[in-house]
């Protein structure tokens, strides 16, 4: 009997090029715009809550923490671009997958306005053309061409927009560190503040002023997820979805250094805005840095420009992902024959947010803060709902084992509830005239409340179109993970060692244990590695039918080891590795066989 050819696993597949673990951290820093970020929500935070700045950045990052760590366990079993919409699409159902989809989607095109309008004032006010940053028309024509520019590069090759991230990744940390360094020497020139318990109590200022400042804590911490979006085309699948962990944790401890020395700084003022500009860090440049100021300005330059680039990402890989699954026109998937990007969704991407900035702009000159403030309601939402997907897809998981009910059921379903109390916060907050953009209504609702559920009703008329068009993709219905689709690591994806016993667990349990007592297995050596071995290939059947076979022998096989395990363990065997292989009882053995190297095979009654 010839061996069968044993399939490429997508998770475990290192690949010899693609983006390193150090490239997607650079992304998912740099699509948060941290040195922009930071310098924008730093003073009116420390207006709302004062010395807690540093706190409440902290107590900002916990929902976003947790909600990484459904991020990370969802890509590692199915480390698919479009991230959210895949994952929300498997647990809950195409409908709502749909919609997570659209809104990530959404959340790309409204934003690259901003962050390409903020790259080029800042741009020109880095080289000193101060006039030029201030001319509106000016601005809104190079914006619209930067983000076109931006489009070409990330189309033209992922390894130099790799680059070119990692480069300013690095570099903007350094600047900010070097601009805490410079406020901190001026603090403790002048005398430290007096330590009191409004350092360490977020609710000194009361619960409202402490829900405010977490939306702009929320806003400077959105987008490192970007990362996870990039699991295929990082050399290993799951790196994605540490990049994505590692980027929250970098990000934390450098607003954290720089809120502290901040708010002592702006402390002396009662926290009083110190300049005309409305970014603190630009405001407090001379003072912190002296001739070195321009620093400043380069940083709030080049973390808008890294972000206008990689802020394409989620929203591209999102229509990419989307297209194949027969969600979204099959174009939008097409891939550029020699750069191997998703030229067409980011063509799509780019024009539609050109576009739309060129227009709101030229309409109203606040229009666009609108459009901005409705991103904390759009991001809120399909952050939640990619923890209530964790929990769901992972429930068997979840009441399993102790690890799992911390890692992925308690620690997402936290963190989702904690971003929709943000969201309805946030809702409550901007159908106030004096705390939306512009104050102004549309149809009665707040103007960045229209604009959400203006996007919402967007998206629900486009999937009505394709539901009609091609309703393949909607009659796919929610998945649960079985056994091998663990969110931990199985035994079988570590290193397996050489040698050892061979199970053939392709019988009834009672076989199995005659077999074992046959063999005389309760007198191996402490430490001998035991391979537990199960065919789960369905017969021949396709679709929804297939899937449902074959899950149904996973799940008896994971029952099967277990028993199996619990007999070995009574007769002092606790190294165990169960092997789940994709082929016949026959073949099984086989490619079992030929990962482990046993040096005996216990099969029916023979040792």
């Amino acid at each position: 009997m010839s061996k069968p050819d044993r399939p490429t696993d997508p998770v475990t597949t290192v690949r010899a090029t693609g983006l390193s673990l150090t490239q997607a951290v650079a992304v998912g820093v740099n699509t948060t715009s941290p040195a922009y970020s930071l310098a924008a929500i730093l003073a009116p935070m420390a207006l709302l809550v004062g010395y807690s700045t540093p706190v409440v950045l902290i107590v900002s990052f916990v929902p976003m923490a947790l909600t990484s760590l459904a991020f990370m366990y969802l890509n590692r079993r199915d480390p698919d671009c479009g991230t959210t919409f895949s994952w929300v699409s498997r647990a809950l159902g195409a409908k709502p997958g749909f919609i997570a989809g659209w809104t990530i989607a959404a959340c790309g095109v409204l934003v690259l306005g901003s962050l390409s309008q903020t790259a080029v004032e800042y741009g020109f006010r880095t080289v000193g053309l101060v006039n030029l940053a201030e001319n509106r028309l000016l601005v809104i024509g190079c914006a619209a061409a930067l983000i076109m520019a931006m489009v070409v590069l990330s189309i033209v090759g992922s390894d130099w927009s790799a680059r070119f991230q990692t480069l300013i990744s690095f570099a903007q940390i350094g600047i900010l560190l070097v601009f805490a360094l410079g406020v901190g020497r001026v603090v403790l020139s002048e005398g430290l503040p007096e330590f009191t318990t409004a350092w360490i109590n977020p609710l000194d200022r009361g619960v409202e002023s402490l829900v405010s400042a977490m939306l702009l804590g929320v806003f400077a911490f959105w987008g490192w997820e970007a990362a996870t979006n990039l699991a295929e085309e990082c050399r290993r699948p799951t790196d994605a979805g540490k990049a994505g962990v590692l980027s929250t944790l970098i990000l934390l401890g450098t607003y954290v250094l720089v809120a502290i020395t901040v708010v002592m700084y702006l402390g002396r003022s009662d926290f009083y805005p110190v300049g005309e500009s409305g970014l603190v860090m630009v405001d407090m440049s001379g003072v912190a840095l002296g001739p070195l100021a321009v620093l400043v300005l380069l940083a709030v330059f080049i973390s808008a420009l890294a972000s206008t680039q990689s802020t394409m990402v989620p929203g591209s890989r999102a229509m990419l992902s989307m297209a194949r699954r027969g969600a979204l026109p099959a174009s939008l998937g097409r891939m550029h024959p020699r750069f191997k990007t998703p030229w067409v969704a980011l063509m799509t991407t780019g024009v539609i947010a050109a576009t739309w900035f060129v227009i709101v702009n030229l309409l109203s000159e606040t229009a666009m803060l609108d459009t901005l403030s409705a991103l904390g309601t759009l991001v809120a939402f399909y952050y939640s709902i990619t923890g209530i997907a964790c929990v769901v897809y992972y429930r068997r998981h979840v009441v399993g084992s102790l690890k799992g009910f911390i890692l992925v059921g308690l620690g997402p379903l936290l963190g989702s509830l904690g971003l929709i109390i943000i969201l309805i916060v946030g809702i409550q907050t901007l159908t106030t005239a004096a705390n939306d953009g512009s104050g102004s209504r549309i149809l009665g609702l707040a103007a960045p409340v229209a604009f959400a559920v203006f996007i919402l009703i967007l998206g629900l008329v486009a999937m009505g179109w394709r539901m009609l068009r091609a309703g393949g993709f909607f009659q796919s219905r929610p998945q649960v993970a079985n056994a091998m689709q663990s969110p931990f690591v199985l035994p079988s994806e570590r290193p397996i060692p050489a040698g050892g016993i061979l199970v053939d667990c392709n019988h009834s349990l009672e076989f199995i244990i005659a077999s074992i007592d046959a063999a005389g297995l309760d007198s191996l050596p402490a430490g001998t590695p035991v391979y537990l071995v199960a065919g789960i290939a369905p017969p021949e059947l396709m679709g929804d039918e297939d899937r449902a076979v074959h899950d149904a022998l996973i799940d008896d096989a994971s029952q099967l080891f277990l028993h199996v395990q619990r007999y070995l363990k009574g007769i002092g065997i606790t190294r165990t590795i169960p092997l789940y292989e994709d082929s016949d009882a026959a073949n099984s053995l086989l490619l079992a066989a030929e990962q482990a190297q046993p040096t005996r095979t216990v099969s029916g009654h023979r040792a």
